[in-house]
C-alpha cells in the first residue's frame, strides 16, 4: 500500500533524473486569434527555474508574472497576447550571472471548424487497442516500458491503432454511426496494463503504438470529411505514475499526497451529502483512484492552467467536437466548472459529458450537470452525464419481471427524475460500455430482449451509443466481469485474423441479422427527428407494458414495450391525450401499416409505430 507514496517521494527528491538541458516548453505551439488572451508557459529545463529574467521581441505580447516554484528545473511565464497576430515570439531567459537562453514559439491562426455534438448524433466507442491494427509496425516501440504485444494476453497490448480506425472508416458510415469516441489515446508509458489510455504519461504526446499526433489528426480530418464526429475521452482526475512529471515534479502540491498512500472511497454521495464529514469528502476528491494513479491537485492554480490548455489544445489541434470526461465526479468540481467555462469561452456550445458512475439514482448524476435544478448545487459547464440510471433501468427491465418498483416500472421512475436536469436530452445513453459486461450475455443471450434494449436506447431521450462489435452481438461470461474479455479484438482487424466480421461474408446468421437490425434502428432515429429532438411523454406501466412517445405538434412515435408472456393490447383510453387527431399507423421495424384500432403487441416485443394523420 505504502509502495505508490515512496515512488511519489523519491520523484520530488531526485529532481534532476528527468532534467534536460534542452527546453521543453509546454503547450508546444499556440494560436493567436483565440478569445482569451491570456496563456502559461510551462517551461522545463535543468535550472531553468535560475532564468527568471525573461523578455519578448514582441511588444504585443505582455509578460503578465514570472512564477518560480520549488523545483528549479520549472519556470512558469504568464503571457497575455495584445492584438498579436504574428507567427511566432522569440522568449530571452537571464539568471542573475548573465547566463542566457532563447527559443522561438509558434503561434498559428485558427479557423474552427468543430460540430459539436448534439443529439441526432449516434457516438460509436472505439477501443483503440483492440479494433484494428492497420499498422503493424508501430505494435512495439523501442524505449517504451511495455515493450511486448501479446494478443493471447487480457491486459498485454494488441496492437490495434488510429490506422486500423482510419481503414474501417466506411464500415461506420455503412451503419449510420454519426461520431466515434475513442478510448484515451494519450500515451500510456507504464510498465504493465498501459493498453487501456487511462494512466497518461504526456498531455500533449499521443500514444505512439497508437500512431502519432498528426494521425490523430488526421483521424478528425477524415471523419469530418465523411460527416462524422470525434469525442475525445479526457482524463482530468488523474495521471499514470510514471508520467514525466511524476519523475520531476514541479511541486510536492502538483499531485494530491497523504502520509500514506490512500485510495478514494469512491463515494460521489459526499459532494452533496448534508451529513458528510470533511475527511470523507477529501477522500473522495484527493484520493488515488488506484496505486499507479497519482491524483491530480486541480486546486494548484498552476496545475488548473496546464490542464485546461492542454484540453483546449487538443481541440484546436486535431478539431474535435466534444469530450466525455472520464471519473467526472472524482474531481474538484469547482475546477472541473472553471475547466468547461474555459473551453466554452472558445466555443460557446461545445458538448461533453461526465462518467458519472453511480447507482444511488437520478440525483447523483443531475448534481454535476449544468443548471439543474438541485438546491446548492455548484455551478456547472458540464451538458449532461453519461446515464448509468437509465442504463441499469433498461437492464432491470429486461431482467426482471414488472411489477410496482421492479421491471419496465424501473425505467419509468428513472425517468419521472429528469425534472433534475436541465437537458437530459444532453445525456450519453447506453447499454454496454468498455467497462461493464456486455449486454447481449447480460439479457442471456436472449436475440428478443437485446432488440427490446437496442429499440429502448435508439428511442429514449438522450444521445444513443453504441460500443464496439455490440451490434454482432459479442459476449463474454457473465456475471464475473473481466475487462480483457468485454475489450475483445474486433475480428477482422488484424491482418492474418481468418474471420473478417466488417462484412457480412464473416458474420454468422445471427450476428448479420443484429448488424441489420442495428443499421435499421438508425435509420429510423435519422429519417425521424422527432426521436432526436421531440418531446417525451410517458405512460403508466399497464400489466406487463410500458409506452412512451416521442412527439412534436405535428408528428408522433409511439413506443411499447411488452415482457409479459401473452400477446397484449395497448390502452387506447390511456394513450388517447398523444392518439387524437391520428388515422393511420406506420410500424416502423415491420416496415408496414398497422390498424390504429386494435394496437398489439407479442411476447417479449418492442414496437416503434409511427402515427399518421
Amino acid at each position: 500500500m505504502k509502495k505508490a507514496l515512496l515512488i511519489l517521494m523519491s520523484c520530488f527528491l531526485a529532481p534532476n533524473l528527468y532534467a534536460q538541458d534542452s527546453l521543453r516548453v509546454d503547450p508546444p505551439n499556440w494560436w493567436n486569434n483565440l478569445q482569451n488572451p491570456h496563456l502559461q508557459l510551462c517551461i522545463h529545463a535543468k535550472d531553468i527555474g535560475t532564468f527568471n529574467k525573461v523578455s519578448i521581441n514582441n511588444s504585443h505580447i505582455k509578460i503578465e508574472s514570472v512564477e518560480t516554484v520549488e523545483n528549479k528545473n520549472f519556470l512558469f511565464v504568464n503571457i497575455l497576447l495584445q492584438e498579436f497576430h504574428g507567427t511566432q515570439a522569440i522568449f530571452t531567459l537571464l539568471n542573475k550571472a548573465g547566463a542566457k537562453k532563447t527559443f522561438t514559439y509558434r503561434f498559428e491562426h485558427l479557423d474552427k471548424k468543430i460540430n459539436t455534438i448534439n443529439e441526432k448524433d449516434i457516438v460509436y466507442l472505439v477501443f483503440p487497442d483492440r479494433f484494428s491494427n492497420g499498422d503493424t509496425t508501430n505494435d512495439i516501440v523501442a524505449g517504451l516500458k511495455e515493450a511486448y504485444c501479446n494478443r493471447d494476453s487480457a491486459s498485454a497490448r494488441h496492437g490495434g491503432d488510429i490506422q486500423g480506425i482510419i481503414n474501417h472508416l466506411d464500415y461506420f458510415n455503412e451503419l449510420g454511426v454519426t461520431a466515434l469516441w475513442l478510448n484515451p489515446t494519450l500515451i500510456n508509458d507504464q510498465k504493465n496494463t498501459s493498453y487501456h489510455g487511462y494512466a497518461l504519461t504526456d498531455h500533449y504526446l499521443n500514444d505512439p503504438r497508437l500512431g502519432s499526433n498528426a494521425l490523430y489528426k488526421e483521424l478528425g480530418k477524415q471523419l469530418h470529411s465523411k460527416g462524422m464526429k470525434l469525442v475525445m475521452d479526457l482524463v482530468p482526475n488523474h495521471i499514470g505514475s510514471e508520467h514525466w512529471m511524476m519523475h520531476d515534479m514541479p511541486e510536492k502540491s502538483w499531485v494530491n499526497q497523504w502520509p500514506a498512500f490512500t485510495r478514494t472511497n469512491y463515494r460521489a454521495t459526499t459532494h452533496f451529502d448534508p451529513y458528510a464529514s470533511n475527511y470523507d469528502k477529501k477522500q473522495m476528491v484527493d484520493g488515488w483512484f488506484d496505486n499507479a494513479m497519482p491524483d491530480m491537485n486541480e486546486r494548484n492554480p498552476r496545475v488548473a492552467k496546464y490542464l485546461m490548455q492542454s484540453y483546449l489544445w487538443w481541440i484546436n489541434y486535431a478539431q474535435i467536437d466534444g469530450f466525455r470526461i472520464d471519473t467526472y465526479s472524482y474531481n474538484d468540481v469547482e475546477f472541473m466548472n472553471q475547466c468547461m467555462a474555459y473551453i466554452r469561452k472558445e466555443y460557446p456550445n461545445f458538448w461533453s459529458a461526465g462518467e458519472i458512475w453511480e447507482s444511488a439514482g437520478v440525483l447523483n448524476m443531475a448534481y454535476f450537470t449544468e443548471k439543474n435544478k438541485l438546491k446548492n448545487a455548484p455551478n456547472s459547464n458540464l451538458s449532461g452525464a453519461i446515464d448509468f440510471q437509465v442504463y441499469f433501468s433498461i437492464l432491470e427491465a429486461l431482467q426482471s419481471e414488472t411489477n410496482w418498483n421492479g421491471g419496465l416500472a424501473k425505467l419509468y421512475n428513472t425517468l419521472t427524475h429528469d425534472f433534475l436536469y436541465h437537458q437530459p436530452s444532453k445525456n450519453l445513453c447506453f447499454i454496454e460500455n468498455h467497462d461493464l459486461d456486455r449486454f447481449y450475455s447480460l439479457v442471456g443471450k436472449d436475440m428478443s430482449k437485446w432488440k427490446i434494449g437496442m429499440g429502448l436506447l435508439f428511442t429514449l431521450r438522450g444521445i444513443p451509443s453504441l460500443y464496439q462489435a455490440g451490434e454482432i452481438l459479442a459476449k463474454n461470461n457473465v456475471p464475473r466481469r473481466n475487462d480483457g474479455l468485454v475489450r475483445k479484438d474486433f475480428k477482422g482487424g488484424w491482418p492474418n485474423d481468418p474471420i473478417n466480421k466488417f462484412t457480412a461474408i464473416g458474420r454468422t446468421a445471427e450476428e448479420e441479422q443484429s448488424f441489420q437490425f442495428t443499421k435499421q434502428l438508425i435509420a429510423i432515429r435519422k429519417n425521424n427527428p422527432v426521436l432526436a429532438t421531440g418531446k417525451l411523454m410517458q405512460f403508466v406501466p399497464n400489466g406487463s407494458t410500458y409506452t412512451f412517445c416521442r412527439y412534436t405538434d405535428t408528428n408522433c412515435i409511439l413506443v411499447s414495450v411488452n415482457r409479459g408472456k401473452e400477446k397484449a393490447s395497448l390502452n387506447k383510453q390511456q394513450l388517447a391525450e398523444r392518439m387524437n387527431g391520428y388515422t393511420k399507423a406506420w410500424d416502423l421495424l415491420a416496415e408496414k401499416e398497422i390498424s390504429l384500432e386494435q394496437l398489439e403487441i407479442a411476447p417479449n416485443e418492442i414496437k416503434i409505430i409511427a402515427l399518421k394523420k
